[in-house]
């Protein structure tokens, strides 16, 4: 039995022996302006027609579209000046330029803040000039710009769509929207239907009491003054005495 158990632990330490490992070396290379720091892999990556890789060669760091012919850089990357001021910081993801890259001048003053994803330019973007002030400041997508871009310096605003400059139409705040118009028209029939309702049977009876005793008065008023004085007629009493008085 222990003979099994120690030929299983030898085959898993030969399998785990002969399986590749991707190492991923440090470099530092110099030139008589730059100071480089990052790293490689050994690893192959599978090749994008779309996108930039960059790659080390002959202690060189190269940059092709679709294809590499050396060991790609990956992980975090930093450039100095030969004053050691910072000039340029952002990572690598199998030769692709991924997440925040900024890059500074020789003054120290920040340069431009970019944003990658799976190597192409998207996200938000700022360019500085050598004293602070943005220059520009605006979105791309898939590598073209995109959207509203604007320009402090200039005072001007332009509009991006797919990398291409477009007019982007005004809202016209003079006309009313459809709902406006639409609850304005139902305002306008409702009082309309309000004024023109039919008036209940008690509206109308007291209508025409009113205008009855109305036309009333203007008859008597209208009335010469010996119509509207009328002689009443003796009652029974009077016409006896009257009677009696007459025979004696």
């Amino acid at each position: 039995m222990q003979k099994y158990i120690y030929l299983i632990i030898f085959l898993y330490c030969l399998s785990g022996c002969n399986s590749p490992q991707v190492t991923f070396n440090k470099r530092i290379i110099s030139n008589s302006e730059y100071k480089e720091q990052f790293f490689v892999s050994e690893k192959k990556a599978k090749v994008r027609s779309d996108v930039f890789y960059y790659w080390l060669k002959s202690q060189k760091i190269q940059f092709t579209k679709s294809g590499y012919s050396g060991n790609l850089l990956h992980g975090k990357y930093t450039k100095h000046y030969q004053s050691n001021q910072l000039a340029e910081k952002g990572g690598f993801n199998n030769g692709i330029k991924k997440g925040i890259w900024n890059s500074w001048y020789k003054n120290g003053q920040l340069a431009t803040t970019e944003n990658w994803k799976n190597g192409k330019l998207s996200g938000k973007n700022i360019f500085y000039d050598s004293i602070g002030n943005i220059v520009s400041i605006g979105a791309y997508k898939n590598d073209k710009r995109s959207g509203r871009w604007l320009y402090p310096q200039n005072g001007d605003t332009i509009y991006y769509k797919r990398g291409e400059k477009y007019m982007k139409k005004e809202k016209d705040t003079t006309r009313n929207s459809f709902f406006s118009r639409f609850f304005k028209k139902k305002d306008s029939i409702s009082s309309t239907t309000k004024k023109t309702k039919k008036t209940n049977f008690f509206q109308k009876l007291f209508t025409k009491k009113s205008s009855q005793k109305k036309n009333k008065k203007t008859y008597e008023n209208q009335k010469p003054e010996n119509q509207q004085k009328t002689t009443k007629k003796p009652n029974f009493f009077q016409r006896l005495f009257a009677k009696k008085n007459k025979n004696t």
